[in-house]
């Protein structure tokens, strides 16, 4: 279970639920362009420090191993995926990390993003952190009431 933001290719006149449904039926064999990937590899680093990199047929993939953030990058898509193990401070932190390094990829690959757990655009999101921080600190309670820990229990 993760927060996910969503990269994908949208036009003014169409709505995120089109753009979002469009990106669901593109052909998704196409190779991403390398160059732009490593400009990712470098802008997530200056956020995050040091990731770990993997090729694959069809995209390319990072992870930041101390938080559990992730970066994927196809040729028409991108998405940001952070896993639910943070609350309090912590949420508040892994929040700015992970909208930072998000509006890198919309900087980088010119694809828009969109933050589906509160129904927004990345630009209003990111003027919100308070939102995701508390579905953040809410899914720490529906854990906590089913006695799951996470590693920032610790």
């Amino acid at each position: 279970m993760s927060y996910d933001l969503i990269f994908v290719p949208r036009s003014d006149d169409q709505s995120w639920d089109d753009a979002l449904e469009a990106a669901e039926g593109a052909d998704t064999d196409e190779r991403p362009g390398a160059e732009t990937w490593a400009r990712l590899v470098v802008a997530a680093r200056q956020v995050l420090g040091e990731v770990s990199l993997f090729e694959g047929a069809h995209n390319y993939e990072l992870t930041h191993e101390p938080t559990g953030i992730q970066l994927s990058y196809y040729a028409e898509e991108a998405g940001i995926r952070v896993p639910y193990w943070y609350r309090g401070g912590d949420a508040q932190a892994i929040v700015t990390a992970m909208y930072r390094l998000g509006e890198a990829v919309q900087a980088v690959t010119g694809l828009p993003g969109y933050d589906p757990q509160l129904e927004l655009p990345l630009s209003d999101a990111v003027a919100q952190p308070e939102l995701a921080v508390r579905v953040f600190n809410d899914v720490a309670a529906s854990f906590a009431e089913r006695g799951i820990s996470s590693p920032s229990d610790g």
